[in-house]
């Protein structure tokens, strides 16, 4: 026990006697850094946050402002100090979870089946990478337990969405998560 206390008395010793050798200069230094460092993070956050603020009012003006603006008007296109600003059409697509099954089944009544992609994974063992080559049929045989999943592309389900409705043919939004909005494109001429 006493062996405890001598080690922790020694420590401490160490510790006051390393405070003495500390330069004051380096000391003030090393404060300075350490509040530095601080006002740097807190100038990120302020950074950070008005970024998103800037990304809020930009989301809002090109996309419900100027879009609402140009319908009224009626144009599709407007020329402003050397700048183009036109009004496009955006699809938005995901077909939501408790809604696949339909989706899928009604794709498939639609002929629009070949939009639909399985994908079936399996983990194999260290030396096992001649098996890797056998179909799903062997594996399971084998024992191993492949996962299927089935699904649409996020990038081509929102073309598949987007030629229904610009071809005018039908299609449930709902069932797809889809929805359409108009944003505002500004290009240099």
């Amino acid at each position: 026990m006493n062996d405890l206390f001598e080690d922790m008395f020694e420590d401490i010793v160490d510790d006051a006697a390393a405070l003495e050798t500390l330069d004051k200069a380096d000391m003030q230094t090393l404060s300075s850094a350490v509040r530095r460092l601080r006002q740097i993070e807190l100038d990120l956050e302020s950074a950070e946050e008005h970024l998103k603020h800037l990304k809020q009012q930009k989301h809002q003006v090109s996309s419900e402002v100027i879009p609402q603006l140009m319908d009224q008007m009626g144009v599709e296109r407007v020329d402003v100090d050397g700048l183009t600003c036109t009004k496009k059409q955006v699809v938005h697509a995901s077909i939501p979870n408790d809604r696949k099954e339909e989706a899928f089944e009604w794709l498939r009544e639609q002929g629009c089946d070949d939009i639909i992609k399985n994908d079936v994974t399996v983990s194999f063992g260290r030396g096992q990478d001649n098996e890797v080559g056998n179909v799903i049929g062997l594996l399971r045989d084998m024992g191993h337990n492949p996962d299927q999943k089935t699904q649409v592309h996020p990038m081509t389900l929102k073309a598949f969405v987007r030629e229904r409705v610009e071809n005018g043919k039908p299609i449930d939004l709902d069932m797809f998560g889809a929805f359409i909005s108009n944003v505002a494109q500004i290009k240099r001429k």
